[in-house]
């Protein structure tokens, strides 16, 4: 039986580093998207019924969810259709920060196990490019034409720069949909996210 010596070992952890983290982020992922479709499938019963952090006022037709007051809000749309996409919105968020995050930390530690100098970033070049030109400098090898590459960045990318500096966008994808009020993100634009980011992740 053949074993890894420790480098080869050491690099073969470190490199499935972003595989380990997608599948942490696709299981919460998964168990948030289970408890809110619990959450939502029953709001308008707890409306009437009451729940945590629900209260009544029977005689006033006041209802109030953890304060936000019937007087004020829809509830039924506020909370059955702009909290499930805000949390939607912030699983994209939350994607993009763990991939950039994880490929700043592999390429890092693989530069100063090879002994490889860091790659100075470009002006306005995207850090997840940078980081990706700097694995492939590390592998001489290419990266950049992975079509898990080209959605990461052509497209993610300036959706989470959209969602977090309200720069218009100019992409399209059926997963999202542009409105008056924002974007508004489905499940499968999530998935398809997790997906590219696994892709990528055995290509590392």
């Amino acid at each position: 039986m053949k074993f890894f010596t420790k480098k080869l070992d050491m690099q073969y952890s470190l490199r499935r580093g972003l595989y380990q983290e997608i599948r942490l982020m696709m299981a919460f992922i998964e168990q948030q998207n289970y408890q809110l479709d619990n959450y939502t499938s029953r709001f308008s019963d707890m409306l009437v019924k009451g729940g945590t952090g629900i209260s009544s006022n029977e005689f006033t037709n006041h209802v109030s969810v953890s304060n936000i007051s019937s007087d004020e809000y829809d509830l039924e749309s506020t909370f059955k259709k702009d909290l499930p996409n805000y949390i939607k919105k912030s699983q994209v968020l939350m994607l993009w920060a763990m991939l950039e995050d994880t490929l700043g930390y592999i390429v890092s530690e693989l530069s100063r196990q090879e002994n490889v100098k860091p790659r100075t970033k470009k002006k306005d070049e995207p850090i997840f490019i940078h980081y990706l030109k700097w694995l492939e400098e590390i592998d001489e090898r290419d990266l950049i034409g992975e079509s898990s590459v080209q959605f990461l960045d052509g497209n993610v990318r300036k959706v989470r720069n959209s969602i977090v500096h309200g720069k218009p966008l100019d992409v399209v994808h059926d997963g999202y949909e542009i409105t008056d009020t924002g974007i508004v993100i489905s499940d499968k634009y999530v998935w398809e996210i997790c997906i590219a980011i696994d892709s990528l992740a055995w290509q590392i």
